[in-house]
């Protein structure tokens, strides 16, 4: 049993000093990333099809721990995030922060846990099963937990959230 926990100590301190090493690097691990414009189709997320303009984006991301085969275990988004939501039925428009902090833990099942941080973007599929759909705009503190069937649920919700799909109609 002691040997058991002497290893499972030794891997915590490896995986702790691997993203501590990353972390002191010039750059932290953080590489530029952006957000391209988008259009979500009319009754994917909202009733109208919704257009996306990227009016600023400084956004950038890091992988402090991988898998043993490379993909990401943990990825942090940050950086200014602006966009421009513009309902194409009714020309309808209004210009959104979404500048904040997103970290995401990748399981390995194909779960993803995100704890968003501040201002954030949250487009959730109309047949979602688990919360209901719609294009937010987060202010605070939330943990969004996306099934592998692609349904999200929002068990942490410390802020407000912004429907753009009501403020757009």
């Amino acid at each position: 049993m002691r040997v058991v926990k002497t290893l499972v100590m030794a891997a915590a301190i490896v995986a702790m000093t691997a993203g501590t090493a990353a972390a002191s690097s010039g750059t932290g691990g953080w590489e530029p990333t952006s957000t391209p414009p988008f259009v979500i189709p009319a009754g994917e997320v909202c009733q109208f099809e919704v257009k996306g303009d990227i009016v600023r984006d400084q956004e950038r991301m890091r992988t402090p721990a991988t898998y043993p085969d490379g993909s990401p275990k943990v990825q942090d988004f940050a950086g200014v995030l602006v966009i421009r939501y513009t309902n194409t039925s009714n020309h309808k428009s209004v210009v959104r922060d979404a500048t904040g902090t997103i970290r995401v833990y990748y399981l390995e099942d194909g779960t993803r846990i995100l704890q968003l941080h501040g201002n954030n973007a949250l487009p959730i599929k109309a047949a979602n099963v688990g919360f209901p759909g719609g294009d937010y705009i987060t202010h605070g503190d939330f943990v969004v937990i996306r099934h592998p069937d692609g349904n999200r649920e929002v068990p942490v919700q410390l802020g407000t959230m912004e429907n753009l799909c009501r403020t757009l109609a």
